[in-house]
Formats: structure tokens, sequence, C-alpha cells
């Protein structure tokens, strides 16, 4: 296995195991006002407010990381397989959204050409080397995939392909949901 990859996997892992310790750790430490703020966010703005916060996080960089939405929802009491569902969506959504701009906004416009070009420099190396495999692993690990979505519209990578590889983050929400959902749960035993 390359060894780019190696790497990846291995962030991804300790990825998922930071995620888990730290929602153990707030939901043993600030469980009340987190399980408060979610259920304001929950009654307020329901499953489609879980789905467009990703929606908003995989279009805007640096928004808000979208499990932050999945923390809300589990910690909302909100149902696992809508929220997956509508995650998953909205990601896609959002996804495309930042293709879009990457293909047809940035290049138009001088400043920000310049902004995208001096943050790729971690990312664009994995399009030229993986090409769509770089959109998959931008979709399943911590790699900032509204990043990767920006850079892959901008290098022209064609939708098809791009979309292909973001079809990844189906399965990125349904084990990064269920090891949030088990560090959650973890302070209720």
């Amino acid at each position: 296995m390359d060894s780019d990859l190696k790497k990846l996997l291995y962030q991804t892992l300790i990825g998922i195991f930071g995620i888990v310790i730290l929602i153990i750790f707030l939901g043993h430490f600030v469980k009340g006002p987190i399980s408060y703020l979610s259920g304001l966010f929950v009654d307020t703005f329901g499953i489609l407010g879980v789905g467009f916060g990703i929606l908003l996080s995989d279009s805007l960089p640096a928004f808000m990381i979208p499990d932050t939405f999945l923390i809300f929802a589990i910690a909302g009491n909100l149902e696992d397989m809508p929220v997956i569902a509508f995650a998953s969506i909205g990601s896609l959504i959002g996804g495309s959204l930042s293709y879009a701009q990457g293909r047809y906004v940035f290049p138009r416009i001088h400043s920000f050409q310049k902004f995208i070009h001096s943050h790729d420099g971690k990312l664009k190396p994995y399009i030229e080397k993986y090409g769509m495999l770089a959109v998959v692993l931008a979709a399943s690990t911590p790699l900032p995939y509204s990043w990767m979505a920006m850079l892959s519209g901008s290098l022209r990578m064609p939708y098809p392909k791009f979309m292909i590889g973001s079809l990844m983050r189906i399965p990125r929400f349904i084990i990064y949901y269920y090891a949030i959902k088990m560090g959650w749960l973890q302070n209720t035993i």
C-alpha cells in the first residue's frame, strides 16, 4: 500500500477514535448544555436542519465541521436512518456546490483564485497523484471535503467522476454517526 494511503488510513482511524474520545469527554462533562442546545436545534430546525447544516458545512469551507450536526441529531434524539440519509444528501449537494464554485465561480474572480491556490498545497498533490481516488479519500477521511470539491472543480475533474468519488460520504456518515453515538451513549450506561 502506498505510504500516502497508509498515512490517510491511519489519520482516519485516529480521527474516528478522537471523535469518540471527545464525545465521551463532552458527554461526561457538558452533557446538560449540549443536550439543551441540541434540543433547541432539533426543536427549531428538525431533521431538515441537520441536512441543511451539513449542506452549508460542505459548501462553505471552514463554516463548521459536519459532525457537529451529527452531535446535535444524536443528543437531540433524532432517529438514526433519517439523520444519516439527510446528512448524506446534504453533504452530496454541498459538495456539488463546492465543486461548482471551484469550476465556474473562482476562475473568474482573481482574489478567490489566489486564495484557493494559496490553500491547495496540501490537497492538489492528492488530486494530481490519485485523480478520482483523491475525492474518495477526502469524502471518507479527515481531509477537508469542501476544499477537495472546490479543487476538483477548479482542476476540471469531470463531474460524474467527482460525484462517484463523493458517494463515499454515505459510508463515512454511517461510520462517524455510530462512532459519535457510541461515544455519547457511553455516558448513559
